[in-house]
């Protein structure tokens, strides 16, 4: 298996896991595509990939967007690798649905990252309670702008119970200032959800976490992944993350 299957692969993982760690959350397999949906009203939060390319593409989508329906979403999403899958590419666009948003997936062999180097004054912490996961959620709230019952309802007690999530956060003078999630997706590291407070960015605490959370399940894994906004893909080159797969978003309301 190459590198951008692996990625595939653990990407397919990763959708799974992070609807299963949802109160309410579910993960729904329909005509070669998996539809994985926290049930939250946020669209970033529930989505559809392609397991393999469907025999019949058009039917694939029309079923998964009737399971959107049928749960009440007034909206459809499906996020696709660039190239792996034309025939699901081309049934997108013939089905009206519109480009949302793009981006790159990077991996790093764990081997060859740099050593954790923790800003002085900030301290990253292993998020083990429950009452901890309010600063989670504090921080999810003032980094992303997420509204408050979207943070409560993602950010909750079963990601403290799977094994294959950690948590982490960074603290300065006893106030959380950053978060970041790990999630062990076959014998990869998948990193989400990496986010600093304004006011104590560029400051080295992105690249900690990130750095924490590659190292998250020690031998069980060798490379780590992510898919970073464009204003920190220059942090993770520095850091020794390279482009693997190029990835689209598209959607339609209804």
């Amino acid at each position: 298996m190459d590198l951008a299957e692996r990625i595939v692969a653990a990407g397919l993982e990763g959708e799974r896991v992070r609807a299963e760690v949802v109160e309410g959350g579910e993960v729904v397999e329909v005509s070669d595509l998996l539809v994985t949906l926290s049930n939250l009203a946020a669209p970033e939060l529930n989505g559809t990939r392609v397991i393999r390319e469907p025999g019949d593409p058009a039917a694939a989508l029309a079923a998964a967007r009737e399971i959107f329906r049928s749960r009440g979403h007034p909206f459809f999403g499906i996020e696709i690798e660039i190239g792996r899958y034309p025939a699901v590419e081309a049934a997108v666009r013939s089905a009206g649905l519109r480009r949302i948003d793009a981006s790159q997936t990077l991996a790093a062999p764990i081997s060859d990252l740099p050593a954790e180097l923790v800003p002085v004054g900030a301290e990253i912490r292993h998020v083990r309670e429950e009452h901890e996961l309010d600063a989670v959620r504090a921080v999810e709230m003032a980094a992303f702008e997420t509204p408050a019952e979207i943070a409560k309802g993602f950010v909750g007690r079963r990601m403290l119970q799977d094994g294959r999530v950690r948590m982490f956060t960074a603290w300065i003078d006893g106030e959380p200032v950053g978060e970041a999630s790990a999630y062990l997706l076959n014998d990869t590291v998948g990193i989400f959800g990496v986010g600093v407070v304004e006011s104590a960015r560029r400051r080295g605490i992105g690249a900690a976490l990130t750095l924490r959370a590659a190292r998250a399940f020690d031998d069980r894994t060798d490379l780590a992944w992510l898919s970073p906004s464009d204003m920190a893909q220059r942090m993770y080159g520095r850091l020794g993350f390279r482009p693997v797969s190029d990835w689209e978003v598209w959607a339609a309301k209804g």
